[in-house]
């Protein structure tokens, strides 16, 4: 592989819409979360009524607080505009992906350089259970 192309592959930075279901839904809150952030509004009417029940928007209050807690830098949001998904936002979209087929290893693999045990299994444990709830909130 020419070395061109693997830059460009490193650095492609996936669209939204190329995401699964589950974690393109995840980025798009998460951003909608910072937006609030900024305007000192808060997220969860939206959450709710994107999630169809209270428990899952609180459960992912919780995620993006875990988040705001042991990420090492300012984690990287994407305008709400913009189709593509930062470098920040497409690991969260695996690791959504990791824990909701309850891969512990691969969502390990993917944090294991920038993160310690317990903050791993801090979002691990926060992301499930906002999954759970999630899906439980279905009709």
């Amino acid at each position: 592989m020419e070395s061109s192309t693997l830059i460009r592959e490193l650095t492609r930075q996936p669209l939204v819409r190329e995401l699964p279901v589950d974690a393109a839904q995840a980025v798009l809150a998460l951003r909608y979360c910072i937006l609030c952030r900024r305007a000192s509004r808060d997220p969860m009417p939206e959450l709710e009524r994107r999630w169809g029940n209270i428990l899952a928007a609180r459960r992912y209050r919780v995620v993006v607080e875990a988040i705001a807690h042991v990420w090492p830098e300012a984690f990287a949001v994407a305008p709400p505009c913009c189709p593509r998904v930062s470098h920040d936002e497409a690991l969260l979209a695996a690791m959504v992906g990791a824990a909701a087929h309850g891969d512990r290893v691969h969502f390990d693999w993917l944090l294991a350089e920038m993160l310690g045990g317990d903050a791993r299994e801090m979002l691990f444990v926060a992301l499930g259970n906002f999954l759970r709830a999630r899906i439980s909130g279905r009709v």
